[in-house]
Order: C-alpha cells, then structure tokens, then sequence
C-alpha cells in the first residue's frame, strides 16, 4: 500500500503546527498547563494516525519524528513507565519499516540491534534523537549502566576501556542534523547538551552521596565548563561548594557559592549554604547578612515573584528526577529562615557580651550600639515569627530530621527572651501568658523520672518507647510552664515589681519540683535529648532559686534569700552568679568569715559549661547578675586583713 505525497505532507504540516503552538507558549515565564498537555493530546493523536499504516520507509522520517514530540511531551506530562513503552514500540515499528527481523527482547538488546541496522544511513540522525529520550528516562532513574552501555553502542569504535560513563559522554559523537521540514519541540542538540551537564551533575551528587567528595568535585568542576541555563549552573557551582565544605575547605567553599549567586542571586541553596560556612568560622556578621537575604529571597518566591525567562519543555528537575532534586535545591522554609534569623541575632548578642564579659573589659559605644541594635532587631523578627504561627494562612510547620525545628512552646519563649532583652516588659509577660495558659493543663502533679530496665521482649521494648515519649512530653510540659514563669519573674524584676516577680518565681519552683530525679543521669533512658532535658530543668530550678533569693534580697529578706541560694546551689552547683550571691548574702548578715571561706571554696573551681536553651541564657542587663569585681576587691581585703589561717 502506497502512501500518498498529499498524505506525507498533511501529516507532516500537522505536525509543524503542533510545534509552532508550543515554541508560542513556551516563551512565555509559565505556560498554562493545559496548552502543554493539550500539544501532547494532539501529538498522540497524530502519532496514531500514522502508525494506522503499515510500517514504511516511504514515511519513515516523519513517523519518527512524530515519535520524538511525543516522547518530548510524554515526558513533561506522563509518567516513565508511560514513555518506555511508546519508545519501545517506536523502535520495533522502525525495524519493521525496514524488514529487519523483530523481537519484544530486553531494552539493551533492542537498541543494540537497532543501532546497527540505522547505522550510517540516513534515518541515523531520528534514530539518535529517540536515544536522546532514553538516556532521559534511566539518568531521571539513575540508571547509569544502562545509559552507559547505550553510549558505548552508539560508537563501538571509542568505547573507553575503563567503562568510565563520563568519559564516554565526553568522546561522544552523535549525528542529529535537524530536518527543517519536521520541526521539533525540542532540538536534539538543545537535549543532548542538557543531558550531557545533567549527567555530570548526577554522577557528582551520586558521588557525595557515597562521600567520595573529591571525585565529586571532578565532575561538578567540569560540567561548570559546559554551556548550561543559569539556575543550573548556579546549583552546580553551590554543589562544588557543598563538597569543598565536606572536604574542610570553607574558603574554597565560599568562592563556589559566590560564583553561584554571580551567575543567579536567587539561589537559595548558595545563600543558605553561606550561612552555614560562616557559622562555622565564627563570623556572626556574615551570617546574619546571609540570612537576612535568604529571608528575602524566600518571601519574593513565596509571594508568587518568578523568573521571566522562558521555560523549556524539558528541565533539569525533570531529568535529575524527584530524589536528586530534592538533595540539590534542599533548604530551609521562610518560617525555618526566619527562626534561624531571629535566634542568631539575639545568640550574637549574648556571644559579644559574654566575650567582652570574661575579658574583664568595658564595652565601647560602638559595640553598645551594636547589642542594642541586635536586640530589637532580634526581637522583631520573632515578633514577627509568631504573628506568622498565628496567621489565618498559617504557613507549613516544617518536621524534617535534616532541617529540625524547635515545638511551638519554644519559640514562644525564645520570642519572651528577645523582647525581654529589648526591654519590652509586657510583651514579654503577654508572650509567657501564652504558653502558661496552653500548658496549665498538661502539667502532671507529679512526675517521677527513673532508668528503664533493659528487656529483650519486642512487645516490652515497645511499651517501654511509649512511656518514655509520654514522659517526654509531661517532663516538656513542666519545662515550659516553668521557665515561661521564670521569665515573666525577669520581666516584673526589670519593672521593679518584686512583689510580683517573687509570686512569678514561686510559681515556676512549684512547677519544677513536681519533677522527682531518681537518678540524675539518663533518666529516661538511653535518649541524649531526653538526657539534655533533665540537665536544663535542673539549671532552670537552680535559676530559679536564685532569681527568687535575689528579690528576697533586695527586699531585705536575706535569710530567705541565703536558703535560696544555697538551694539554687543545691539543684545546679556550678553557677558563678549564684556563688557570688551566695557570698554577698553571708556578707550582709554578718557572717563575713563563713563568706570568705565560700569565697575561697568557689574561687579556685572553675564552672562547668553547660549547653542550655536560648531562653535561658544570661544577657548584659540581667537584674540578679552581681558585678564580680566590686565583690572581688571587698573579700581580697577582707582576706587580706584577716589572714589565711583566720579565715579558713
């Protein structure tokens, strides 16, 4: 049966114009969807009305290149599965057209005979162009010893003896001369090239993933050098950083995320990054910098700002596939930014006081300025933070293990801390009234914490991980409400108000102490966090004494305040503050002696670190903090004019 040239060239325009409606659409930022899809409907519908007839040479071209937009749109909008088989069948009808003999055998098998048979002829070029769509279906499964066998087909003669894939894409030939009859959704050329980087870069991502980060670094650095969209390339170089981080090269590491936000500053990932590095060298300035413009970048993508450039038929989200992805452009959310943001502008307040602090020296105008300029603007972005929690639109609340957020409740006081630092009071207490009123309920009369006996029962082990999750979340609960108490003691301390900073601070002791420690270490378990928990809500009670013994103290209460103290003492030994007060204390009742003797007991020990919550650290205008050289310079003289053997 012969088919007629009016036929060819009916079929042939059809095509044509299927294309021309995409290339319209494709220039613009974000085609509608339904125009893709509705292209890929008609090229099916095409694609079918041609194979209606007998397999021909006479209509060989256009039936593959029919085949080609199909598989182009079929890859956009099916799934893999989907486009392998219109592949697979696509080949079989073109070893039909040519009376090769045919066979359903394995994919490897089947190009290699189809191959062979378009070897060198003029159909060569159609044929590549479906091995295009295949190298795109395994590199978005990582199928790479497919794609590598593929490619050594294609040039038998230059096959790489050590089997190296990436160094048979870089002695790779293909013919793909374009048909200016047959127009192409997408040129061979434009695919191979993107194939090409794609590969490169998820050979470099399969490499970190199996920590080789220098091999990683080899393939990232040369799929830089070939042509490549921008967003792309930025990914590429803020990789190359990635692995430069791993390998201990911050510096290198920074120059690769520099060069990504030069070729596209709305990288997230280079900015992200960025922090990061500068965290570890301990550049607080550069970091706060880098989060701020994350910040910004994240608000502009999530208000809907996108790029003007066109977009392409096929990306490299789709080639890289879901899982690659997913590992490349992996960052925080806005909320997770703008906790981030918020916690480092008030931890480096605290980081330059505490220096300044134990470096015994004044601090110039310049760094005043700074701390205060810290504290309102830490204390504004949480302010901010939990006007988005409470947002009617209220934004996804991230549970990733690689990117951890902290429980609401924390926020809340963390958010107390900040504007407590800022100086705004009764922000602060309504902050706390927050927690207090969702935690009042939750908190358990009495919570007992012991070790769990080691059991080798599944049924056992189970219940004993459930337990221990219930107790975790009573142990948080009397944490929050207690130190959500402590802090509003803080704020009526600042105000002046001890009447209702001491009722503040009982009420968070009688929070505290409904917590019993059988034993003080691992007490729930073998769980570090569970572990940590115990640690802060033993400081917190030791604050907390102390907090109270100071108010005790400036209300002349000093045999409260010295019972305090030595309680505070008691829960958490260790706390230079409290030592001092302790010594004051004695001081000011006149058991001097009994002062000095504390005073030199302390004086030689030096404190133990311990890693607490934001919300419980010291910061520079603390009320209960004591100037230690002042009391320093009264116990050395009273020392001094007693005698070492009087004292002692």
């Amino acid at each position: 049966m012969s088919v007629t040239p009016c036929l060819v060239d009916i079929w042939a325009e059809e095509n044509n114009r299927v294309v021309r409606k995409w290339k319209e659409y494709e220039k613009h930022p974000r085609p509608p969807q339904d125009v893709g899809k509705r292209c890929y409907t008609e090229c099916l519908k095409l694609q079918q009305k041609i194979q209606g007839l007998p397999a021909s040479t006479e209509h060989l071209k256009l039936d593959l290149t029919a085949s080609y937009n199909t598989l182009l749109f079929s890859l956009k909008y099916s799934r893999p599965n989907e486009t392998q088989h219109h592949l697979t069948n696509s080949l079989l009808r073109a070893l039909e057209a040519v009376g090769a003999p045919v066979s359903r055998t394995d994919l490897g098998t089947l190009w290699q005979v189809v191959l062979k048979t378009f070897g060198g002829t003029e159909h060569q070029p159609y044929i590549h162009k479906l091995l295009l769509i295949q190298w795109a279906i395994w590199l978005s499964e990582c199928h790479f010893e497919g794609i590598l066998q593929l490619l050594q087909q294609t040039n038998p003669e230059k096959i790489t003896p050590s089997g190296d894939l990436l160094a048979e894409i870089r002695n790779l030939t293909f013919s793909i001369q374009e048909d200016t009859s047959l127009l192409v959704a997408m040129a061979a050329k434009d695919l191979k090239d993107l194939l090409h980087i794609c590969t490169f870069m998820s050979k470099g991502v399969e490499q970190m993933k199996k920590e080789d980060y220098t091999e990683a670094v080899l393939a990232f650095q040369e799929a830089t050098a070939l042509f490549s969209p921008r967003a792309l390339l930025a990914h590429i170089h803020t990789l190359t950083g990635l692995s430069f981080t791993k390998l201990g090269r911050p510096q290198s590491a920074l120059q690769c995320y520099r060069k990504a936000l030069e070729v596209d500053f709305s990288c997230q990932r280079a900015l992200y990054q960025s922090s990061l590095v500068y965290r570890q060298l301990g550049n607080s300035h550069a970091e706060i910098e880098a989060l701020h413009l994350l910040h910004s970048a994240a608000l502009l993508r999530t208000e809907g700002h996108s790029s003007s450039l066109p977009v392409s038929l096929i990306s490299p989200d789709m080639l890289l596939g879901s899982e690659q992805m997913t590992y490349i452009i992996q960052v925080p959310t806005p909320i997770q930014i703008l906790h981030s943001l918020a916690h480092k502008c008030v931890l480096n307040d605290r980081q330059v006081y505490g220096h300044q602090h134990n470096q015994e020296f004044y601090m110039t105008k310049e760094s005043f300025l700074f701390l205060l300029e810290m504290n309102s603007e830490g204390a504004e972005f949480y302010l901010d933070l939990l006007a988005s929690l409470q947002s009617d639109s209220r934004p996804h609340v991230p549970m990733s293990v690689d990117l951890p957020f902290p429980r609401i409740p924390i926020i809340y006081l963390e958010a107390a801390f900040a504007v407590l630092k800022a100086k705004r009071f009764w922000d602060a207490l309504a902050i706390c009234d927050e927690v207090i009123v969702k935690t009042v309920d939750l908190v358990p009369e009495r919570l007992l914490l012991e070790p769990h006996h080691q059991s080798d029962s599944p049924t056992e082990l189970a219940a004993m991980v459930l337990e221990s999750d219930a107790m975790e979340e009573k142990l948080d609960c009397v944490l929050w409400s207690g130190a959500a108490y402590f802090l509003q003691g803080h704020a009526y301390l600042q105000l002046r108000d001890t009447k209702e900073a001491l009722s503040s601070f009982t009420r968070a002791i009688n929070q505290l102490v409904k917590v019993c420690i059988k034993q003080k270490r691992n007490a729930l378990g073998e769980s570090g966090d569970s572990d940590s928990k115990v640690v802060t809500l033993e400081a917190l009670k030791g604050r907390t004494f102390a907090s109270r013994g100071v108010c005790f103290a400036e209300r002349g209460q000093l045999k409260e305040a010295l019972r305090d103290f030595q309680l505070s003492h008691q829960a958490s030994s260790g706390c230079r503050n409290t030592e001092m007060w302790l010594v004051e204390t004695l001081w000011r009742l006149d058991r001097k002696k009994e002062a000095a003797a504390v005073w030199q007991q302390h004086s030689t020990c030096s404190p133990t670190p311990v890693d607490l919550p934001l919300y419980l650290q010291t910061w520079q205008e603390d009320a209960t903090l004591l100037d230690p050289n002042s009391l320093k310079k009264k116990m050395d003289q009273f020392i001094h004019s007693c005698g070492d053997s009087t004292v002692t």
